[in-house]
């Protein structure tokens, strides 16, 4: 529940900052918007913890867990890169969209046994590149 209430107080601030920028009197600072990026990084990096540990024993209900945990973070994060626009932000929103794909392929009902591997790349690929993106925007550790 805490996930959701902070999820749905970063996204109206999001939003709020997206439309102020609106006007040009009204510009959003890049300090805010690197301020709840960063906010919203930090909550995306506790929503991805689980992508390190995918094995063949994963279920893809459990891939789809964490998957829609992840996503309106990824979403934030995409939506605060409309400011910032970070080509890190980017990258890492692409990754976790092709990580979202792949596990859209897979039977819900079962693990994924053999998918492990490609699995294991492409959640690689995200954390990579949300390391990347959190450097870049300069949050603090």
């Amino acid at each position: 529940m805490k996930q959701f209430w902070r999820a749905g107080v970063v996204l109206a601030l999001l939003v709020s900052l997206i439309l102020s920028g609106c006007s040009a009197g009204n510009a959003p600072s890049s300090a805010e918007a690197r301020r709840i990026l960063c906010q919203t990084l930090n909550s995306l990096r506790e929503a991805t913890s689980g992508l390190s540990q995918i094995d063949a024993n994963t279920s893809v209900s459990q891939l789809r867990e964490m998957r829609e945990g992840a996503s309106r973070w990824v979403e934030a994060a995409r939506l605060a890169n409309t400011v910032l626009q970070l080509q890190q932000i980017t990258e890492m929103v692409n990754a976790f969209d092709s990580f979202s794909r792949a596990v859209d392929t897979l039977n819900p009902d079962v693990r994924v046994g053999a998918a492990a591997a490609g699995l294991q790349a492409s959640s690689a690929q995200i954390l990579t590149a949300f390391d990347q993106a959190y450097r870049v925007a300069q949050c603090s550790q």
